[in-house]
This record gives C-alpha cells, sequence and structure tokens, in this order.
C-alpha cells in the first residue's frame, strides 16, 4: 500500500513521488491504462508549488523591509537626537519630550513602538529642530508601518500555504489509495503477482542510511 505523503515533505520529494509512479505506470502494459488516474497530480504540485512560492516572495519582502526601514528609521531618529543634545541636557523636559532615555537605547526598542513615538513627534509644531528632521522621521516611519502590515498579512499568507500543503498531502495520499486499489483489482483479475500493485510506488529510505536513493519495492525472491 502507498505511503501516507505528510504536509512537511518537501513539493519535490511529492513530485518524485507522482513521476515514479506515473512512470512505472506508463511502462507495464498490464496498468498502462490507469494512467489517466494520475494526470492531475502534478498540477496540483504546481499549484500548491505557487502558493507556496507567493507565500515565501511575500514573506521575505516584508521582512527585507522592515530591516531597511527599521535601519533607516532608527539613523533618523539618532540624528535628530544628537542635533538636539548640542543645545539641550539630556535631563530637561525638552529632551524628555523626545526620549526617555539614551539614543542607542531609545531606538532598540519594539519597532511598532518606535513608530508610534515618531508619529507622536510629528504632531508637535512647535520645536524647530524637529522640523529640520521632519522629512526622513515621516518617510522612514510611514515606511516602517508599512513594513509591520505586510508582516501581519503574510502571516496570513503562509498560513493559507500551510493548509494548501496539508491539502496536498491528503488529496494525493488519498488518490493514491485509490489507483492502489485499481491495482489490486487488477492484479486479482489478471493473476499477477501478490506484490505487484505495491511496485507502483516508491518506498521510504531506510533508517540510517540517508543518501539511499528511495526506490520501487523490492522484486520477489525467485
Amino acid at each position: 500500500m502507498p505511503r501516507k505523503l505528510r504536509a512537511q515533505e518537501t513539493l519535490d520529494t511529492i513530485e518524485d513521488e507522482i513521476l515514479f509512479t506515473r512512470a512505472a505506470l506508463e511502462a507495464d502494459p498490464d496498468a498502462a491504462d490507469l494512467l489517466p488516474m494520475t494526470d492531475s497530480w502534478l498540477a496540483l504540485v504546481d499549484a500548491t508549488r505557487a502558493t507556496d512560492r507567493t507565500a515565501r516572495i511575500a514573506g521575505t519582502s516584508a521582512s527585507a523591509l522592515r530591516i531597511v526601514a527599521n535601519g533607516r528609521l532608527d539613523d533618523a531618529c539618532t540624528r535628530f537626537g544628537r542635533t538636539l543634545a548640542i543645545d539641550t541636557p539630556t535631563t530637561s523636559p525638552r529632551w524628555r519630550r523626545f526620549f526617555g532615555s539614551a539614543i542607542s537605547s531609545w531606538i532598540e526598542q519594539r519597532l511598532v513602538a518606535q513608530v508610534a513615538a515618531v508619529r507622536a513627534w510629528l504632531a508637535i509644531t512647535d520645536e524647530p529642530v524637529l522640523e529640520a528632521h521632519r522629512a526622513p522621521l515621516a518617510q522612514w516611519s510611514e515606511a516602517a508601518q508599512v513594513a509591520l502590515d505586510r508582516t501581519a498579512a503574510s502571516a496570513q499568507t503562509r498560513g493559507a500555504a500551510q493548509i494548501a500543503r496539508e491539502s496536498l498531502a491528503e488529496d494525493l495520499t488519498r488518490e493514491r489509495d485509490g489507483v492502489y486499489a485499481a491495482l489490486l483489482q487488477r492484479a486479482g483479475e489478471r493473476s499477477l503477482a501478490r506484490d505487484w500493485a505495491a511496485r507502483f510506488f516508491r518506498v521510504e529510505r531506510r533508517r540510517g542510511d540517508p543518501d539511499a536513493e528511495p526506490e520501487g519495492p523490492p522484486s520477489p525472491a525467485s
């Protein structure tokens, strides 16, 4: 009986399973007419692969944007703080209006909190030093917020990709079982070898032998 496919397997591994079964069916004249039962399988893998790629692109894009925006926002906040510190004691209310700690510590806070703080700064209109730094602070706090939003959206995309993988494994396992049942029936009708139906599915590689290639079931002893 074909093994149960798992969602944790790579799509290449699942595709190899399909390619083996299709090639084996095509090669055996007693089974070749069952090949159409597998015609949709590769398309299922392709669709799942596309969903998986979309999720990876979304996640990587969000991560890259977050890293860039976070770094540039840190730079903008640091430049603003250093300029403000030129004539403002760090114990003064003016300084505390913007920074509750040293700049190097302040920029290490969570990005969502940093964005909220900078956005609050941008509502202030009576600080001349802030005015000189407003443009980069506005630009990179906005970019950081976009990155945070994309990160949240990519989590949903990853969830959809995982569901697609689980559905693929379940659907192909069920359809492989259907092909196996048809092969068993064929073997009975034509008095074929008892293990004939199993030969159309790869077996799992042996434990402790990571370099061994999965193969079809061994031939019966003569």
